[in-house]
């Protein structure tokens, strides 16, 4: 079903290059792809285990948020948004954070910045950690985000896609993006960074600021899962973004830190043991590294726009 859209999105990606202006046009590229530029060639000698975990401010990050924060109602810097697949919908991904049931253990430095998202709470009472977003759920796709038909029809509007509505409704600064898990059972490495490029593109030119994930290595596709890899960080130098290399960080872990039971999630601690619990137990389980090394580039990022101090 999801290669069957692939003309009308085509057509929508037409249209991004009328709204993407701004920082360093003659630097960065900011071009909506056309399906099939997509070259192997320009991955070689790209490996995740050259990349940090922990990103930094890239300029151009810098320059999304500040020109986001000169919006005529400015991007809300207490805010982020979850896009992504399952494993980014997944109640064990920073939820319990926004509930207070959390233990950071020997990494009481992060106490900041769980009390900086924190402190913008909506009319449910629920923070950026769990708050309902709009750019992610089962099933989800680099292809889905675009689509309309995807779209919460309670909340999105007429023709808007999940991603144009998530942005819309949630007013965050930050978008923590991942996708892959789904799309290398069904799309090429041609595909998938096409697709992935248009949401990229769709979040710079509502100035929010992409920090992506490389993805969990799924066990079904090893070697297109490392492509996909690639691509991501070949996306997020092309674009000069921060980049979380969640692949590497998980590589310790049993399996990659990937449920065999189920591959389209991570693992996750035994009972009682939790996810937002940084013990040396519950860190030998996916979700729980996942959310620590969130919490650390966030913490990181915002200390470099001087919203945190150092």
């Amino acid at each position: 079903m999801l290669k069957h859209r692939i003309v009308i999105l085509v057509l929508a990606a037409c249209l991004l290059a009328v709204t993407l202006t701004g920082f360093a046009q003659g630097e960065i590229d900011l071009t909506p792809p056309e399906l099939g530029d997509f070259d192997p060639a320009t991955l070689e000698g790209i490996d995740p285990a050259d990349i940090p975990i922990l990103p930094v401010l890239t300029d151009h990050a810098r320059a999304i948020f500040e020109r986001g924060q000169a919006r005529e109602t400015p991007r809300d810097a207490h805010m982020f948004s979850k896009v992504g697949d399952s494993m980014t919908a997944s109640p064990y991904f920073l939820v319990p954070f926004g509930a207070g049931e959390y233990d950071l253990g020997e990494f009481a430095d992060l106490e900041a910045v769980v009390s900086y998202f924190g402190a913008q709470v909506d009319d449910a009472g629920n923070t950026a950690f769990n708050r309902v977003n709009y750019a992610n759920a089962l099933g989800f796709s680099t292809a889905a985000a675009l689509d309309t038909t995807w779209a919460v029809a309670d909340e999105c509007e007429p023709n808007e896609t999940p991603l144009g509505c998530e942005y819309r409704v949630s007013n965050a600064a930050f978008a923590l993006i991942m996708f892959g898990t789904n799309d290398v059972m069904a799309f090429d490495a041609t595909l998938f960074d096409y697709f992935m490029r248009l949401v990229v593109l769709d979040t710079i030119a509502a100035d929010v600021v992409p920090v992506l994930y490389t993805m969990p290595i799924r066990p079904e596709a090893p070697e297109l899962s490392a492509v996909f890899n690639q691509i991501i960080l070949k996306i997020a130098a092309d674009y000069d973004l921060p980049v979380i290399n969640l692949v590497v960080a998980l590589e310790p872990l049993p399996n990659g830190g990937v449920d065999l039971d189920d591959t389209l999630h991570l693992t996750y601690p035994e009972p009682p043991g939790s996810v937002a619990e940084f013990t040396e137990e519950n860190l030998g389980a996916g979700y729980t590294v996942r959310n620590l090394v969130t919490l650390q580039a966030l913490a990181g990022l915002l200390t470099e726009l001087e919203l945190l101090e150092a």
